[in-house]
C-alpha cells in the first residue's frame, strides 16, 4: 500500500513527470528493496517466511526498513521532492518506530495500520473522493482476520494507530 501511495499521491497532486518519477523512485527504494531483501532472506532460510512470522526476526527487518525510509526521506528533503512523499515517509518513520518497539512482544497489525492511515490520507489529499477507500480498508482488515493472521484486537489497534499516527502526521505535513 505504501508503494502505491508514494506513486499515486505525488503524481495526482502535481500531475508532472517529475512527481511521478519521485513516487516511483521512492516506492522502489523503500518498498522494493525491503521486499526483495526479505524475500531473499526467506529463500535462503535466514527468515522462516516473507511474513517474518518469527518474533525474534522482526526487529532487524524493521530496523533495515527504517533506515531505508530515513535515507530516502533525507534525499527527498535535500532535493526538494514532493511534499506528499515527505509526509508519507515522515509518518511511516514515526509509526514504524513504535511498531518496532511493540511488535517483538505483540503482533500489532501493520496491514491495519496502513489501512487506517490510508483511510485518512486519501480524503486529506483528494477530498470526499478519498472516502471511497474506507470499504477497501475494512475488507483488507477483515481478510487479515479470516486468514487468521491477526486477532480483532491486533487489527483494531493497528487501524486506530494508523488513523492517528500515519494519517495525523501526513495531514500535518502535506494536508
Amino acid at each position: 500500500m505504501l508503494a502505491a501511495l508514494l506513486v499515486v499521491l505525488s503524481w495526482s497532486s502535481h500531475g508532472t513527470l517529475a512527481a511521478l518519477l519521485w513516487g516511483v523512485a521512492a516506492a522502489l527504494a523503500v518498498c522494493g528493496v525491503s521486499l526483495a531483501t526479505v524475500t531473499v532472506l526467506a529463500r535462503r532460510g535466514v527468515l522462516t517466511d516473507h511474513h517474518v512470522s518469527v518474533k525474534e526476526h522482526r526487529r532487524p527487518v524493521m530496523i533495515g526498513t527504517f533506515i531505508l525510509v530515513a535515507v530516502f526521506l533525507m534525499i527527498t528533503l535535500v532535493f526538494h521532492g514532493p511534499v506528499e512523499i515527505v509526509g508519507l515517509l515522515t509518518a511511516t518513520l514515526a509509526a514504524s518506530a513504535v511498531v518496532a518497539l511493540v511488535s517483538p512482544r505483540w503482533k500489532i497489525s501493520v496491514h491495519g495500520m496502513m489501512m487506517g492511515g490510508t483511510a485518512v490520507i486519501l480524503p486529506v489529499t483528494w477530498g470526499p473522493w478519498g472516502l471511497l477507500f474506507i470499504p477497501v480498508a475494512l475488507a483488507v482488515c477483515v481478510s487479515r482476520r479470516v486468514l487468521r493472521a491477526h486477532t480483532w484486537s491486533q487489527l483494531i489497534a493497528g487501524s486506530a494507530y494508523g488513523v492517528v499516527f500515519l494519517g495525523g502526521i501526513y495531514a500535518l505535513i502535506a494536508g
